[in-house]
């Protein structure tokens, strides 16, 4: 009898839809990955009679011990917020910084942190002088909040460091990053609805969080609808610009539009609708961006955390191969999202 081929992890990769490092570390059950999706992996691995080589797995244990235990160099994690605190209190920022840290960590690098916003770095060449007086040439940016070209101080130590971004991708000059695929992120979550078989889609985002990315999200959402049939001018009245404290505002436009389903990156939609007429308490909702937080959201995870650790596989790469200074050509590395269902897919229950 012909012995069955063994299921290996790139087969549960390719049945699932995930990279096949996503799979490995959920089998790990590694906490970077979420709690749904190590689930679904290992649901799948058991159903498939997926068994680890434990050849393969003690020589890659050893590996990371190793790579733990012997330190290699100082990195530099740069808060770019205006407030010190928005690292904290920002749930994506946090959640990348979460996850540079411990990949920074699992490969043998310590991190200095620090806040651009800090008057000690008033001075241009400070920030320069205190890298060089620390040996640091691994440099990552976070929480770019306003606009996509580097402040003036993060110039000055561009020409002796190795540069990445992480969350946005920034663009003057071009340096290398790693974020979200935030346009990926909204077509497939309006793909998703509209397969469903619900025509009637809103988007409500704030104008400022479109506008620092580009337009991925309003372009992705109105691609989707067009995609499906809409005329150009149509999918775009489907667009409503936050502006906090407007629930008029939202009100006219969700009389307009009645829309089956909002996506969104504000939670406050959900209170305003449970205070408005009792039409708007039949619309799903899903959050562009969810994290632990938000209790019976469905919509994206955009694995903000894999965002930081990709983001230090990404510095440490130029790192070690001496890429110090503008890159001739920069590398943009994109971490994708995944539907998680939940109770805001039935307003009747959620918005009770």
């Amino acid at each position: 009898m012909k012995k069955s081929p063994q299921v290996t992890i790139a087969d549960l990769a390719k049945e699932l839809g995930l990279g096949k490092a996503t799979v490995s570390l959920a089998l790990r059950d590694d906490a970077r990955i979420r709690n749904e999706t190590r689930l679904r992996v290992k649901k799948l691995a058991e159903l498939r009679g997926y068994q680890t080589n434990p050849m393969v797995a003690h020589v890659m244990s050893q590996l990371r011990s190793a790579r733990v235990s012997n330190y290699r160099a100082t990195l530099a994690l740069v808060n770019l917020a205006p407030r010190q605190e928005d690292l904290l209190s920002n749930t994506t920022f946090h959640a990348i910084r979460d996850g540079f840290r411990a990949r920074a960590v699992e490969l043998g690098y310590s991190i200095d942190d620090f806040w651009l916003g800090d008057p000690i770095y008033r001075e241009s060449e400070k920030l320069k002088s205190v890298l060089r007086a620390r040996r640091i040439e691994g440099v990552a940016l976070l929480a770019m909040n306003e606009k996509d070209h580097l402040p003036k101080e993060i110039l000055t130590i561009l020409p002796d460091c190795v540069l990445v971004g992480l969350g946005v991708r920034l663009v003057q000059p071009l340096i290398h990053c790693c974020c979200n695929n935030q346009y990926g992120t909204i077509l497939n979550a309006a793909r998703r609805v509209l397969e469903s078989g619900q025509r009637r889609l809103g988007l409500v985002l704030q104008s400022q969080n479109d506008q620092l990315l580009n337009g991925k999200f309003s372009m992705g959402f109105r691609y989707a609808l067009e995609e499906a049939g809409d005329r150009p001018e149509v999918a775009a009245g489907k667009v409503w610009s936050f502006q906090a404290g407007d629930s008029e505002g939202f009100f006219r436009w969700h009389e307009s539009l009645r829309p089956e389903w909002i996506l969104t990156n504000r939670t406050e939609i959900a209170d305003w609708l449970k205070q408005g007429p009792a039409a708007a308490k039949k619309t799903a909702l899903a959050h562009l961006d969810l994290d632990g937080s938000m209790a019976g959201w469905a919509g994206m995870n955009q694995h903000n955390d894999l965002v930081g650790a990709y983001g230090v596989d990404l510095l440490t790469a130029h790192l070690a191969r001496r890429d110090i200074g503008l890159p001739r050509s920069a590398k943009t590395m994109l971490v994708e999202s995944e539907w998680v269902d939940g109770l805001s897919m039935r307003p009747e229950e959620f918005l009770d």
